[in-house]
């Protein structure tokens, strides 16, 4: 695992680190290296959960197209339902996987 150059990791709580965890496990399965391009730093939404170290941007321009699919459906039933993850940006320069700790009450 590595983290992108300026990627803030200040803040990020312990089931954002659980996730992280796991996450470089499916990337490692796959023969791909886990970038996480940012923490809680970065422009996001107004409420977006990174500003409170509950979120992630993991890189997946080093994934082979046909491996990310199947990733994230790795990091989805890895993570379990108290995680959204989502494929942001497909086929875009800004293309990630977003990672976030949101319980459903």
């Amino acid at each position: 695992m590595m983290l992108k150059q300026g990627a803030k990791i200040e803040g990020l709580q312990p089931e954002i680190l659980l996730a992280l965890i796991i996450a470089n496990d499916v990337y490692r399965m796959h023969g791909s290296r886990l970038v996480m391009t940012e923490g809680t730093g970065g422009d996001h939404m107004v409420g977006s959960l990174h500003y409170q170290g509950l979120a992630v941007d993991l890189r997946t321009s080093n994934i082979n197209d046909s491996d990310k699919p199947v990733i994230l459906a790795e990091l989805k039933a890895n993570l379990g339902l108290e995680y959204d993850v989502i494929f942001e940006g497909a086929g875009t320069p800004n293309e990630h996987y977003h990672i976030e700790f949101d319980p459903k009450d």
